[in-house]
């Protein structure tokens, strides 16, 4: 009862712009946001008929999710926007946890269109998903990055769940690459969409060959 009201005493802190529609009690539930309003109203816009998708102005970290999203470096370096504030939530064991995780899995660097799946300490976003926007911090503007990273989210969910105990039902995203990366806000959010139709509309299924591909015969703006 007093996490319920807690919870919506952070939700106060927000802007409501898109609400979940009917959601089937096992569909991934996609909570989106930026502290960025024109990210937010990008992000709005383009999942407006995305009934599993919430989308809101505000702090990610005032939601409750079962998963939260790093869009980190391939490094694991979490010293900086939004990654920051992530390893601040955690208390330091994001960033730790993450550099061990890429280090042990993937001998030090987690490529761009990976993700991996950390679960920690706490009662609130209990799983991390690093998925990095960039090799390291810099422009990505031009580039598929987001929609790279995005897949890579939505497929390291799906992997996970599949032999889960404790599946992943709801995941927090901002708007990836729009930071330091600098992507246009309204390319990241139809990069973010072409990846959700990709995966969880299993487009993937029609891709018979690679020039049927996502931005394949095309450039992201």
């Amino acid at each position: 009862m007093f996490d319920a009201v807690k919870s919506k005493i952070r939700r106060w802190h927000m802007k409501m712009l898109k609400p979940f529609g009917v959601v089937p009690p096992t569909a991934l539930k996609l909570s989106l946001g930026d502290h960025s309003p024109f990210v937010a109203e990008s992000l709005a816009q383009v999942f407006a008929d995305v009934a599993a998708a919430e989308v809101v102005h505000g702090n990610l970290l005032d939601l409750d999710c079962d998963a939260l999203v790093s869009p980190a470096n391939s490094f694991g370096d979490m010293s900086g926007g939004i990654d920051k504030a992530i390893d601040d939530f955690y208390r330091g064991e994001a960033q730790s946890r993450l550099v061990a995780a890429i280090a042990e899995r993937f001998l030090g660097e987690l490529p761009v269109g990976m993700a991996v799946v950390l679960e920690l300490s706490s009662k609130r976003f209990p799983f991390l998903i690093a998925a990095p926007t960039m090799r390291i911090p810099g422009s990505i503007a031009g580039s598929i990055n987001a929609y790279l990273a995005m897949r890579a989210v939505l497929v390291a969910v799906k992997q996970f769940n599949e032999t889960a105990s404790r599946p992943i039902r709801s995941l927090a995203v901002c708007g990836l690459g729009t930071g330091v990366g600098g992507l246009h806000a309204a390319d990241a959010a139809l990069q973010m969409r072409t990846a959700y139709d990709s995966i969880i509309g299993e487009q993937w299924r029609q891709v018979q060959h690679p020039v049927l591909a996502p931005y394949a015969m095309r450039r992201a703006r």
